[in-house]
């Protein structure tokens, strides 16, 4: 599937139907992500804070692996009884690179070179200041992005992130098919509906509509499906030694019932090892709290950030 159909189709779905009505936006980026600056089309939704005055800095949202923009549509717009995050902030959820409806270079995918293009699209989009949000490989994304350029980050909010080393045992079963079978880059030639869902159905107490189907969509394409192996075999903790220098105010939120990173095994310790980290169990929820609990996300992610803004110190 071309990522063209593949706009059109993950548009169509009634989950993103907030997002179809507001837009979606491209703009040319700068970008080195392998010792060379190059052009770069960003694919991205903003959404206007609705009060129209933003309490603080923009919130840039980063997706993880092989999810979308698309999976932050919930948590950005409410609904009828709850509002989203945009009720009073400026929100960008950017698609990263080699993900979704973003064209790729063709050059492998490493978590580095997807934390240099999260960077360059919040200079690109002429941002100062932003919190930062990663979901997933997009936490890792992302606390590698306040890593590389601290001056950006007004805050950073990591939800299940990876970037720690895994043992052998600590690996999902089709992680470990991705990551040793040769023939794992053209799996996408056997995607579908079934797999997607026997892969979702252990993070979800009832997988949220269209999510199998957004997924399944995105996996269509060859070229997703190439970032999400790359991505698995990069995943090796190269610079989790690092994480005591964020210098970034972080939340950490974890699932109560994550399976891919248990609480007590990779949450506690990034509470640990970034000083001065927040930490915020989220009650029935899995990998992804942003689909599960969106209510829940906004109105945690409001909290934190509200003594952050800056007319609040």
């Amino acid at each position: 599937m071309s990522k063209k159909s593949l706009s059109a189709q993950l548009l169509a779905l009634e989950k993103n139907a907030p997002a179809k009505a507001t837009g979606l936006s491209t703009r040319t980026i700068e970008a080195d992500l392998h010792g060379e600056s190059r052009s770069f089309e960003l694919t991205y939704l903003y959404v206007p804070a609705q009060n129209g005055s933003p309490d603080g800095p923009p919130v840039v949202l980063i997706h993880g692996t092989p999810s979308t923009l698309f999976t932050w549509v919930p948590t950005i717009y409410g609904d009828s009884t709850t509002p989203g995050l945009s009720s009073n902030r400026d929100v960008y959820a950017i698609e990263v690179i080699g993900h979704g409806m973003a064209i790729g270079d063709g050059r492998p995918y490493r978590f580095e070179s997807c934390a240099r293009f999260v960077e360059a699209a919040i200079r690109g989009l002429g941002l100062e200041k932003v919190y930062l949000v990663g979901n997933s490989y997009g936490g890792e994304f992302a606390w590698r992005t306040s890593l590389n350029a601290p001056d950006l980050i007004a805050g950073l909010v990591l939800m299940h992130p990876s970037g720690y080393a895994r043992l052998d045992d600590e690996w999902l079963p089709e992680e470990i098919v991705m990551r040793d079978n040769p023939l794992a880059k053209i799996g996408w030639l056997l995607n579908s509906k079934k797999r997607v869902r026997t892969a979702l159905e252990p993070h979800f107490d009832g997988i949220p509509p269209d999510r199998d189907t957004e997924i399944f969509l995105v996996c269509e394409n060859a070229h997703n499906w190439k970032a999400m192996i790359d991505l698995v075999r990069d995943e090796s903790g190269s610079r989790q030694l690092e994480l005591p220098k964020i210098t970034s105010p972080t939340l950490i939120l974890w699932g109560s019932e994550e399976m891919a990173y248990p609480l007590d095994r990779f949450g506690r310790r990034f509470e640990g090892d970034i000083p001065g980290s927040l930490m915020e169990v989220l009650p029935g929820c899995g990998h992804y709290p942003q689909e599960q609990r969106p209510d829940l996300v906004a109105k945690t992610l409001r909290e934190f950030f509200a003594p952050l803004d800056p007319q609040s110190r």
